[in-house]
């Protein structure tokens, strides 16, 4: 039922993707609102988030909710690792990701995968990024050990999230799941405190935290206008998607929302339990 769910949220961002010539669907990065084109805005996120994270020819990448590529791509395109994973948990995202990337030799491989169970082994990864998706994993905390056994000793987890501390406000908007539909999030919003309290708890260091909800919100409302600009009847198949992103860039832009941004690497030193 999760993952019918999560399918049907993810289809109008795959037919908007399709109408607008888009390779990703994330929030976006802009200082100013017009300062460029929201497909640029998504790239800049991706930058903004790796900042100077080590990423060369022998490194291996794992994006862990890659959606339908884009991110993944453009690390690719840009640091052409040894290998480059993108998992992700909706059937039809992995497919879209794969179909987009069909014509290439060297390219990233794509699989479908749950983030709190990832299919690799301990230890074998130097970068995972993980941007604009554990907002809807049941179990956070779960995901981030799980990061932490497959990352290498200071490997380098790049986590970007919408975070609130209005926790007990969206939790009431979870009814919408039950309907199993477009507006079915199956969010579970955590505060940025709770993922740096998460970080030290599991082994982490070096923990890097920026907020950008206004950045965000920016880049949304720089693509709403370049949809809006085309009219009304260029957006079918995604119109409801465009209200729900008016709403989003809203709560963002007066921080009931955040949008957080976070790097922090695996602990050279074993913890505890690994003892």
């Amino acid at each position: 039922m999760y993952q019918h769910s999560m399918e049907i949220f993810y289809e109008p961002n795959l037919r908007l993707t399709r109408a607008r010539g888009l390779r990703g669907y994330n929030a976006g990065f802009a200082e100013t609102l017009g300062c460029g084109t929201f497909d640029q805005h998504q790239k800049d996120l991706v930058w903004r988030l790796l900042g100077d994270t080590p990423i060369g020819r022998h490194s291996v990448v794992v994006d862990v909710g890659c959606g339908i590529g884009g991110p993944s791509g453009w690390i690719f395109e840009r640091f052409q690792p040894a290998r480059l994973i993108g998992i992700d948990y909706c059937t039809a995202s992995v497919q879209e990701a794969n179909a987009r990337w069909a014509h290439r030799t060297r390219r990233p491989c794509f699989l479908q995968g749950d983030a709190h169970s990832l299919p690799l082994a301990d230890a074998s990864v130097d970068v995972i990024f993980n941007l604009e998706s554990a907002l809807h994993y049941p179990d956070k905390r779960q995901f981030i050990s799980e990061c932490r056994r497959i990352l290498k000793p200071g490997g380098v987890l790049c986590l970007g999230d919408i975070c609130t501390h209005r926790k007990k406000f969206f939790a009431a908007l979870g009814m919408l799941n039950n309907l199993a539909s477009q507006f079915s999030t199956h969010e579970r919003l955590w505060s940025a405190g709770d993922y740096r309290e998460t970080f030290h708890a599991l082994g982490f260091d070096r923990i890097r935290h920026e907020e950008v909800s206004v950045q965000a919100a920016n880049s949304l409302h720089d693509g709403l206008t370049e949809i809006a600009r085309d009219g009304w009847k260029a957006a079918r198949g995604y119109r409801r998607r465009f209200f729900y992103l008016c709403f989003v860039e809203k709560l963002l832009r007066r921080r009931w929302l955040t949008y957080d941004l976070f790097t922090t690497c695996r602990s050279q030193v074993s913890t505890e339990l690994e003892k």
